[in-house]
């Protein structure tokens, strides 16, 4: 089994899903730090139907 891994013909294979799976954990991480700075989804949160969700509102004095 271990040979098969290791293959030839294997290896771009393994190489071009390595490359897919580090795309898909850069772009969840960009996500993440962009929400957690405060960042939403890009559009205006006048349009959005989440807006209530996204930031909460002040209280008032």
């Amino acid at each position: 089994m271990p040979f098969l891994l290791l293959s030839a013909v294997n290896l771009p294979t393994i190489l071009i899903a390595l490359l897919i799976l580090a795309a898909f954990f850069a772009v969840i991480v960009r996500g993440v730090r962009k929400r957690r700075q405060g960042g939403g989804c890009g559009c205006g949160c006048s349009g959005c139907c989440g807006a209530c969700a996204c930031k909460p509102n002040k209280p008032e004095n």
